[in-house]
């Protein structure tokens, strides 16, 4: 999905600033561009639900390293992902990505899965704050709805799956485009092995042995992006245990 930019409106940039922990705004705007916020803490300040955690982007693996050392502190704790450096004792937990890293901003945008976390905001060499978004990021938060954008990134196969899931838990829905185009992203990483013997599962233990054994397959993956999702969880209200992971 290409994608047309637009800036948030003012009201939402200062509402965001104030909500940051004083020690990312700080940082913020001793980085300039070289250290950006984006992603669910936007869509969660905005749209009035609970913010679970603060997103960081940077251009490079080495810039997040050097960015999480500066958050520590006294009672501070470091924590390191395959996808970023988590920070641990400023309230909201710090997420400093280095698994998707971005040389400008706006870059960062397009990156997220769906289009109400495409939007970012930076603190520029003028002295002001800096924001862009998805020209769908407004009217597709309002309505909430989980529009998929089929980014171009490395990223675990079921991720997006596990996110709509999540997501469903604070009333969004996703039209049906969307969630074939998730289905079919998660397909896409299914070895091709198990394709090959589709006909030979077929043919000797028919319809539900080759069920089974795919769905073994996706359980799979699944677990892999996240071993502690639960979808049982799932159970009063469409709620779940977790907010949305990192997009």
């Amino acid at each position: 999905m290409k994608t047309s930019y637009s800036s948030l409106v003012s009201h939402d940039i200062q509402w965001c600033v104030r909500r940051m922990p004083k020690v990312v705004r700080d940082e913020l705007q001793k980085r300039k561009s070289g250290a950006v916020l984006a992603g669910g803490f936007i869509r969660a300040c905005i749209a009035g639900e609970p913010v679970s955690d603060v997103d960081l982007f940077v251009p490079s693996k080495a810039a997040a390293s050097e960015l999480a050392d500066s958050l520590l502190g006294p009672g501070k704790r470091r924590i390191e992902t395959d996808n970023a450096f988590t920070i641990l004792g400023h309230g909201l937990p710090i997420q400093v990505i280095h698994r998707w890293v971005f040389d400008e901003p706006r870059k960062i945008v397009p990156s997220f899965d769906f289009t109400i976390a495409c939007a970012a905001i930076w603190w520029e060499d003028d002295g002001k704050w800096i924001s862009a978004c998805d020209d769908r990021f407004y009217p597709d938060l309002a309505a909430k709805r989980l529009v998929y954008r089929a980014p171009d990134r490395n990223e675990d196969a079921g991720g997006s799956i596990l996110r709509l899931l999540k997501f469903y838990r604070r009333g969004y829905q996703a039209p049906l485009e969307s969630i074939a185009q998730v289905v079919a992203r998660m397909l896409k990483d299914v070895p091709e092995v198990n394709f090959q013997k589709r006909e030979v599962i077929l043919s000797e233990g028919g319809a539900a042995e080759w069920e089974k054994q795919m769905g073994a397959v996706l359980m799979g993956l699944l677990r892999e992006v996240d071993p502690a999702f639960d979808s049982n969880l799932i159970l009063e209200n469409g709620s779940a245990s977790d907010p949305e992971a990192t997009a």
